[in-house]
């Protein structure tokens, strides 16, 4: 079987690098259809190259694209306000609106050849085995197509491959309206939610299901109604669509959520609220789940461990790339509902622990957040930004590291002026905090490498699912009685008060979906279709919140400090990306995005 895929792998790499790219036109007859179509081993080998091509932003997608081996020092957390990286590295940029870039019409092909040619051999296998295959063939081109136009709106739909042609004009297709592009999203979902079974029994591990297909569709929906609610129409429609659709969007994906609501339900296996969400991420099994990501060692494995990991738990050579800011981590609430306000109530009072101020916290925080002195991995978490000496006056070494950042005292007595995750320089971090989800704290340090880790991503779960219920229910004033449902069921699970109806304004809403979601890779892309990203981002300084240890009565006291020396700016042109500069060479029928003529 692993002959198998490799063959067809190879194949398909064959016609990709053959393919005359206009918009990915193969030499079709290269690959052999009777060794893929005839025998359910060779479709499965077909099908696994599509998967492993699907341009999930999972832990191996960075600003290099996707699927990358060092992809830790570029996540989108970096430029969402979620976190910063390492206190004095370099600031990663999407200047030119081309950081991310998805523009892949090679996926498009291999798809479309697959349900044009599929239907030609159904003959040889069982009904349910072909509608299933074609059903995670629409799913897949669905998710190709909202990869793009999330990023450059309006794109050029093909429904077929390209056959290729001498005549090289008529390859050129130009793009489609975004309204279009999102319809025909909303189509082949449909498709692929009605072929689809509904459990991976028949497919296998890690393949759509019916509920991944009406999963993608309440995203993408929330997408297309946000655009029209906050976008601007420009170029007759290749990006933007009529703000007067905003709500048949937002109801479309309210629809898709009420197919899903009841099949699935929150993780709710440890009875203790932080563990459990902690834990949520990293279970092997999870009633939550709905598409999952697999990774495996020396086929596929990440490093997200050995980048995110705080330093004094490192090997050696990395750490500390994910250090959430002060304006992230006072996004969460107390157990009772009041606001966090760690820097007004650190930076006023002193504590004999500095894990002290971080008490009572909705439980979201502990399975999101290590803090200082939080325990991790068996040992408490030191992280601390200077000392207050006997007189009053403040000791601060950072750009040093803990080995040599000592203070001996008037008694002799020596101190380390910073903790052994920091805050400091490079190795440490400049916030105070780093980022706990998807930690995996049974991983021994010797395995803390590159490209070595292999806990799966959860792609689509049932809190997200509900959450974009919930939005867009806010957003058209309708079934809000199901949108408090399912906010408070999200609530309830993190052990925090629970919502009335007139708490749910779009701000809310909104803040909620930042912390259940955060560090999963959909912050960035709220901020851009709420529109709100250049706002956020106006020459932006983060700050962090370090504890000191005050020598005076031995507590500890905490200051807000500037998390780096960067500032951080959000284009107004970013809110689409730039199509590339290559394919409008090839294609002259493309019309580039607003800004970058």
């Amino acid at each position: 079987m692993m002959r198998l895929v490799k063959k067809i792998i190879l194949l398909v790499a064959v016609v990709t690098i053959h393919s005359c790219d206009y918009l990915d036109v193969p030499p079709i007859n290269i690959i052999q259809d009777d060794a893929i179509f005839k025998s359910e081993s060779g479709i499965k080998a077909y099908m696994t190259t599509l998967y492993a091509d699907l341009p999930i932003e999972d832990f191996r997608f960075s600003q290099y694209g996707f699927n990358v081996n060092n992809a830790g020092k570029a996540h989108l957390a970096h430029v969402s306000g979620e976190a910063m990286i390492t206190l004095g590295d370099e600031l990663f940029s999407i200047g030119d609106g081309t950081w991310w870039g998805a523009w892949d019409y090679g996926r498009i092909r291999r798809v479309n050849y697959f349900i044009k040619t599929l239907p030609e051999y159904q003959g040889n296998f069982s009904k349910a085995l072909v509608d299933a295959w074609l059903g995670e063939a629409y799913f897949i081109r669905a998710y190709c197509y909202f990869s793009m136009v999330k990023r450059y709106g309006g794109v050029p739909v093909l429904e077929e491959p390209q056959e290729y042609t001498e005549d090289i004009e008529s390859l050129k297709v130009p793009r489609n309206t975004e309204k279009y592009c999102y319809d025909f999203i909303a189509e082949d979902l449909d498709r692929a939610a009605h072929l689809l079974p509904e459990t991976e029994s028949l497919l296998g591990q890690g393949r759509a299901t019916k509920y991944a297909a009406w999963a993608l569709k309440s995203r993408a929906m929330l997408y297309a109604g946000s655009i029209a609610r906050y976008g601007t129409l420009d170029l007759d429609g290749l990006v933007g669509i009529d703000s007067s659709l905003a709500n048949d969007y937002f109801e479309k994906s309210y629809q898709a959520v009420k197919q899903i609501e009841g099949k699935f339900s929150l993780y709710r296996k440890n009875t203790n609220k932080e563990q459990n969400y902690a834990d949520l991420f990293l279970a092997e099994s999870s009633t939550e789940n709905i598409f999952v990501k697999y990774f495996q060692r020396n086929v596929n494995a990440h490093g997200y461990d050995t980048y995110c990991v705080p330093f004094q738990y490192t090997s050696g050579g990395y750490s500390s790339y994910l250090c959430p800011p002060l304006e992230f981590v006072e996004r969460f609430e107390r157990k009772d509902g009041t606001p966090a306000n760690f820097a007004e109530r650190g930076t006023s009072q002193h504590f004999a622990d500095p894990a002290d101020l971080f008490k009572d916290m909705d439980a979201r925080f502990w399975g999101t957040i290590i803090y200082p002195n939080a325990v991790f991995k068996n040992e408490k978490c030191d992280i601390q930004g200077g000392i207050i000496k006997r007189d009053g006056t403040e000791i601060n070494t950072v750009g040093q590291n803990w080995e040599s950042s000592t203070y001996t005292d008037i008694d002799g007595k020596v101190y380390h002026v910073t903790g052994k995750s920091g805050i400091a320089k490079y190795s440490g971090n400049g916030t105070g905090f780093y980022v706990r989800k998807y930690l995996d704290e049974s991983l021994p340090k010797e395995e803390l490498k590159e490209n070595y880790c292999e806990h799966h991503w959860i792609d689509m779960r049932y809190a997200e699912v509900l959450l974009n219920g919930v939005e867009a229910a806010v957003e058209m004033g309708q079934h809000l009685d199901d949108a408090l449902i399912w906010i408070n069921d999200i609530r309830d699970r993190a052990g925090v008060k629970t919502l009335n109806s007139s708490d749910l304004t779009i701000d809310k809403v909104r803040n909620e979906r930042r912390i259940e979601l955060a560090f999963e890779n959909h912050t960035y892309w709220d901020l851009r279709r709420w529109r709100i990203a250049d706002k956020e981002m106006e020459s932006k300084r983060y700050t962090g919140l370090s504890p000191y240890f005050d020598l005076r009565d031995n507590t500890y006291i905490f200051k807000v400090v500037d998390a780096n020396d960067q500032r951080y700016t959000f284009d107004v042109k970013m809110y689409y990306e730039r199509i590339p500069d290559s394919e409008i060479a090839k294609n002259q029928k493309l019309i580039q995005n607003p800004y970058y003529n």
